[in-house]
């Protein structure tokens, strides 16, 4: 038998999730599709698969990213604007105590990750969104640089930004700047699973190296020195 909190509860969730729901229809680009999915459908799916097929050209949730194409910029960029609050994973949380609804709200994580594989798949058709990622790197330094390294050659020059970007970040390891040890590490996925071929990544090789011999920053210090050692198996 339902108590009264309990019911006052599944209510209070029903109705968070349903202004949820307008909030964000409201709030957004709306969403392409393809094959009557629509492309967060694509993404979600996509970002299940194993690391090395999320960019293979022959897997059906790559297909239609790219069958999207460039009508997926707007939607894809709309990943990375959100309000920065935790109330969606609060929420989340809370639905998980009981056992009426079953729906989920789509955390800032998700979007994230979602928006990053997205340009994974569009690869150099999402060249005409690289002034506005790399204008937010600051604000995604976990993601930015990996969607640029998805996009592929049409992204280097931004990425030679991306490295010699100092803007400093504090958390419980103390301050550094994040951005360049991320981009290092987003550039040696890129080499192994996407884009990017050994000889189009040896224009970082200077800046990497300069990474490496200094001793400020210590998280760009140890992906630098990781990068290098590991740069001979590149393909």
């Amino acid at each position: 038998m339902i108590t009264r909190r309990r019911r006052s509860f599944i209510v209070a969730g029903l109705l968070a999730t349903v202004v949820c729901g307008i909030v964000w229809k409201t709030s957004r680009p709306k969403e392409p599709t393809h094959g009557g999915k629509g492309l967060s459908v694509w993404l979600d799916e996509l970002c299940k698969l194993d690391y090395s097929k999320r960019a293979d050209s022959g897997a059906p949730q790559v297909e239609a990213v790219r069958a999207i194409g460039t009508n997926a910029i707007p939607w894809l960029l709309g990943e990375f604007r959100h309000d920065g609050t935790t109330w969606r994973w609060k929420l989340n949380r809370l639905l998980d105590k009981q056992h009426v609804i079953k729906s989920r709200i789509t955390t800032a994580d998700d979007r994230l990750r979602r928006g990053t594989w997205g340009f994974w798949a569009l690869g150099e058709l999402g060249e005409p969104a690289i002034p506005t990622l790399l204008s937010m790197v600051e604000g995604y330094p976990g993601y930015v640089p990996g969607a640029l390294a998805g996009i592929g050659r049409p992204a280097l020059p931004a990425l030679q930004q991306c490295l010699t970007n100092n803007q400093q970040y504090t958390n419980a390891l103390g301050i550094y700047a994040i951005v360049p040890g991320n981009t290092i590490s987003e550039i040696f996925n890129a080499t192994s699973y996407g884009p990017f071929s050994k000889a189009d990544v040896a224009i970082f090789l200077a800046t990497i190296q300069a990474w490496a011999q200094q001793s400020t920053n210590g998280q760009a210090q140890s992906k630098a020195a990781w990068f290098l050692s590991h740069y001979d198996q590149l393909r």
